[in-house]
């Protein structure tokens, strides 16, 4: 039977942010159904030709689906909405946010309402950096488990077994960027993009993590 030393070895993947997603939802209120999709479907068209003149491409825009409702408050009749979802992804933050705060002008009647959500971002690390996490997460191992064989007084084989547990990341802070709990709305026109100074993308920890066994004599 063979006797072994079983450990856990953590390494760490730096990633940061090189897209950023939002949805885009524009909801239009009027009296009767059909006027309601009827607004909504041209205040879509209308948006995603400002988006595209804006300066974002065809393939960072992609459907997000349309909904309908009657407010449980409004009479028979009264008071229906018609919403359509539009999802952006955009790798450059300064062009994504002109291209927001270019739809502006659309909703100035009361109405008509924008909201904008970011989404999880998408993460990048550099080349070479998960592999050399998991030669970290094997080191890591094994200085736990020659510890351990030190203090027990027996000697360190060679690794029986590797299994891999997966994944888990912490939290950059970022909008859209969430663990456990939802996420806000983000204001799409809270500083025009002229004005925006560019920032480094945020930054997280993504940590590999295995369990190890080592054989023992």
């Amino acid at each position: 039977m063979e006797t072994y030393i079983q450990v856990a070895g953590l390494g760490d993947v730096i990633e940061t942010v090189v897209e950023q997603r939002a949805t885009v939802t524009i909801t239009v209120k009027a009296s009767k159904t059909e006027v309601a999709l009827s607004e909504a479907t041209g205040l879509r068209n209308d948006a995603i030709r400002i988006l595209q003149d804006a300066g974002l491409k065809p393939d960072e825009i992609r459907e997000g689906g349309r909904d309908t409702w009657q407010p449980w408050y409004s009479r028979r009749g009264v008071g229906q909405e018609a919403a359509h979802r539009v999802l952006l992804a955009c790798r450059e933050t300064r062009r994504l946010y002109r291209a927001l705060d270019a739809l502006e002008p659309l909703f100035t009647n009361s109405r008509y309402t924008l909201n904008v959500d970011m989404q999880q971002p998408r993460f990048e690390a550099q080349e070479g950096a998960e592999a050399e996490a998991r030669m970290t997460a094997i080191r890591h191992a094994r200085d736990k488990a020659l510890l351990l064989a030190k203090e027990a007084g027996v000697t360190l084989g060679a690794v029986a077994q590797v299994e891999e547990l997966g994944s888990q990341a912490d939290n950059t802070g970022a909008y859209g960027d969430y663990t456990w709990a939802l996420g806000g709305a983000a204001a799409a026109m809270a500083a025009p993009a002229n004005e925006f100074e560019e920032l480094a993308g945020a930054t997280r920890v993504r940590t590999l993590r295995y369990r190890i066994r080592f054989l023992i004599g």
